[in-house]
């Protein structure tokens, strides 16, 4: 069989209800990757919370973090790194839209980068950091971040969004991690930056036709990535408009081992 480029969202997707791989989803991700399939993790989190689940895969291939912004691979130097930045000034800016919309934390990221606006605890996909030694703020950001992602309640995703995209069009925002209330997770990132281009970049590194690649994704977030992709999968637990846009929808949800199971009939695994 032809090399197949599988891309892979997170939450919602590859990750069980409990946040976790299953023993059967590593068992056929490990079954593709012998068998001569790349095997990508493309998702909105940042690198240090996606490297567990790379490395429990024993993946070598490269991952796309932040929503396409980087493209890199843990644990070594590889020449064709790519972080796509937001200026600081601009990132800094972004601080403004607090005064006008309940932003529960608001946090500045890259690679091996985390800084919050101010101290807290209990907030999903990130570290409790009650009392941090730097801030997001004038003095603690000395580089370019790859996104800054805003904590909110589900109601201001989308006027907050609008806001964002009047004041900074060159800006993207998007929402990630199969949650919702209170803890809506509403990353920034370089409108340039998307997982669909994050793939072409992948591909093309390593010589994968468009057609030959095959995304799986729960979320908006990855709404382009399904639409680029030769077979682009919704999970059954997926948003209407991500299985409205699939070629395929996998016979189970993230929590019975959809893509497992999707992957097990597609490739002979």
């Amino acid at each position: 069989m032809k090399q197949k480029l599988i891309a892979l969202d997170l939450d919602g997707t590859t990750l069980n209800d409990d946040g976790q791989l299953s023993a059967t989803t590593v068992q056929v991700l490990q079954a593709a990757t012998a068998a001569g399939h790349l095997v990508v993790i493309a998702t909105g989190r940042p690198d240090g919370i996606s490297e567990p689940f790379y490395d429990q895969l024993g993946l070598t291939s490269p991952l796309i973090n932040f929503n396409g912004a980087l493209i890199h691979k843990p644990h070594q130097a590889w020449a064709a790194e790519r972080a796509v930045t937001i200026p600081v000034p601009v990132a800094l800016g972004l601080r403004r839209f607090k005064a006008d919309y309940p932003v529960r934390v608001m946090v500045a990221e890259g690679k091996r980068m985390l800084l919050a606006d101010h101290g807290y605890t209990g907030v999903p996909f990130l570290p409790d950091m009650p009392a941090p030694a730097t801030l997001f703020d004038e003095a603690g950001l000395d580089r370019a971040p790859i996104s800054v992602t805003m904590f909110i309640d589900e109601p201001t995703l989308a006027p907050l969004s609008a806001a964002i995209h009047t004041q900074y069009p060159q800006l993207v925002g998007k929402t990630w991690g199969a949650w919702s209330g209170e803890h809506t997770a509403l990353e920034v990132t370089t409108g340039n930056a998307s997982k669909s281009r994050g793939l072409a970049y992948v591909a093309g590194a390593y010589g994968i036709d468009q057609a030959d690649i095959i995304a799986f994704g729960d979320d908006m977030n990855d709404l382009d990535m399904i639409e680029y992709a030769g077979v682009g999968v919704a999970m059954a637990n997926a948003r209407p408009a991500i299985l409205a846009a699939a070629d395929a929808v996998t016979p189970t949800t993230n929590d019975q081992d959809g893509v497992a199971n999707y992957l097990a009939t597609a490739l002979a695994l």
